[in-house]
């Protein structure tokens, strides 16, 4: 059964070995990547990082051949990272995303594979054989000037939420999700900033576009898109968002 089960897999042994670096914001999902990355022998990591910041500065100090790049990352996105790091990287990037949205046919172009997570163990192993049959470096300034074109092209149309006299712009990517306190409700951003506006839950609701916003309880409206997992129990059921937010789920306001 082992060599069955191993021959749907590419062998690694007699290829080349790969300084890699694993950079994902969630913890879970770090473990899982390195877990990966160390059943192949063709990669050696030689560092990971949970943030943007701890992964320019990992980068640049290890310059490994390889990174694994989740796109958000809770303090940058990859564009920022890989904006740090044109002059000192020269390997390949494999990016790693749970949202779709993000320019993935210019992510194809531009870097050696992309990983739609949840991916599993032969999805993984396929993007590590195109790294390793790829010849050549990344030119990081092609690249990085491809995703931002790519960035900014998938960014949705901007909306307004009128606040007496002032006028507050919004894109429904910025924003995991909103809860109400009072009169007022608290805008939590993807780039963990949070806005606090003078408005109800439900002035609030028909300001938001609703192919991205959905109320899920008496005081917490959020974006579907950032939804990672539901989970429920004899008494409660509770989506778990980006960012590590837990919200209550109401089947009142999801009928």
């Amino acid at each position: 059964m082992g060599d069955q089960h191993n021959s749907d897999y590419p062998k690694y042994t007699e290829m080349k070995v790969v300084k890699t670096v694993l950079v994902e914001d969630e913890g879970a999902a770090l473990r899982r990547l390195e877990k990966l990355a160390s059943n192949i022998s063709s990669l050696n990591i030689v560092g990971t990082a949970k943030s943007g910041r701890d992964a320019i500065q990992i980068i640049n100090n290890t310059k490994p051949e390889l990174i694994l790049l989740d796109i958000e990352l809770k303090d940058m996105t990859a564009f920022s990272v890989l904006a740090s790091l044109k002059n000192s990287f020269k390997g390949q990037i494999v990016f790693t995303t749970a949202y779709n949205q993000y320019a993935i046919k210019a992510f194809e172009v531009a870097a050696t594979d992309y990983l739609l997570k949840p991916y599993d163990e032969k999805r993984f192993s396929q993007a590590i054989t195109r790294v390793i049959d790829r010849h050549g470096h990344l030119n990081i300034q092609k690249l990085t000037e491809t995703l931002k074109h790519g960035f900014l092209q998938t960014r949705t149309s901007k909306f307004e939420i009128i606040e007496g006299a002032q006028i507050h712009y919004f894109y429904s990517e910025d924003i995991i999700w909103i809860e109400a306190q009072g009169y007022y409700c608290l805008i939590h951003k993807l780039d963990t900033t949070r806005v606090l506006l003078r408005k109800t839950l439900k002035e609030m609701e028909l300001s938001l576009p609703s192919e991205s916003f959905v109320r899920v309880n008496r005081s917490s409206i959020i974006n579907k898109n950032y939804v990672e997992k539901e989970s429920r129990n004899l008494m409660h059921q509770f989506f778990f968002l980006k960012g590590g937010f837990k919200v209550k789920k109401s089947s009142k306001y999801l009928e």
